[in-house]
């Protein structure tokens, strides 16, 4: 087969320079080669570990997670139990007339002298209300010892979160004025209604008002 003319000078050419030619074709060969099909295919290669060592991750991070589900699940059941605890000393709606009652009974046997009983706006938090009461009385310090005693032997919780004492405007020396903030807690689900005011019940009616001490 003959060659066009154009390839004379490098049939003609020297051995030396052909050796040189057919290097750097071989070269040249090699390097398209490369850029062509190994490329693509090294770059490839480079993704798939890359996602291989991702999943790798994914993989370890999930049996951690798997180890540790008994000790979430033992920690949930142990919280559980304690909300149950707390529920069991908060009074419900339903029970806090009888709260009410209850501790204007405690002033009353206490020796107390009650000018005032008034439930205040609840508080509403993401899972209780603090329903603050405010009390005005007078009485002597015994009494208002065996009113707190009392106060602390109450099955619900009910808490003295603020207090002013001042003298007895009748002059009496043996008499104390306080001004008493009590607050009781109900428990409150995600998703509960809004809680009503004092002196409403649920559907806005009236509700009754706390008795006042007996006399």
């Amino acid at each position: 087969m003959t060659l066009p003319p154009l390839f004379d000078p490098i049939v003609n050419a020297p051995r030396p320079q052909k050796v040189l030619l057919g290097a750097m074709g071989a070269i040249v060969i090699v390097a398209l080669s490369y850029f062509f099909l190994l490329s693509p295919i090294e770059a490839r290669i480079s993704a798939r570990r890359a996602e291989a060592a991702s999943i790798q991750r994914e993989i370890s991070e999930s049996r951690r997670i798997v180890a540790d589900l008994g000790r979430f699940r033992a920690e949930i059941a142990e919280l559980e139990k304690k909300v149950e605890v707390i529920k069991d000393k908060l009074p419900t709606e339903k029970e806090m007339p009888a709260l009410y009652r209850t501790l204007s009974d405690a002033a009353f046997q206490s020796g107390l002298g009650v000018g005032l009983f008034q439930p205040k706006e609840p508080k509403v938090s993401d899972y209780f209300t603090e329903i603050p009461i405010t009390v005005a009385a007078e009485a002597g310090y015994h009494q208002y010892g065996q009113f707190f005693e009392r106060i602390a032997g109450i099955p619900r919780v009910v808490n003295i979160i603020d207090w002013k004492l001042t003298s007895s405007a009748k002059g009496d020396p043996s008499l104390i004025k306080a001004d008493l903030t009590l607050a009781t807690y109900m428990y409150r689900p995600i998703g509960s209604a809004p809680v009503p005011k004092p002196g409403q019940q649920r559907g806005g009616r009236p509700a009754a008002a706390p008795p006042p001490p007996a006399r």
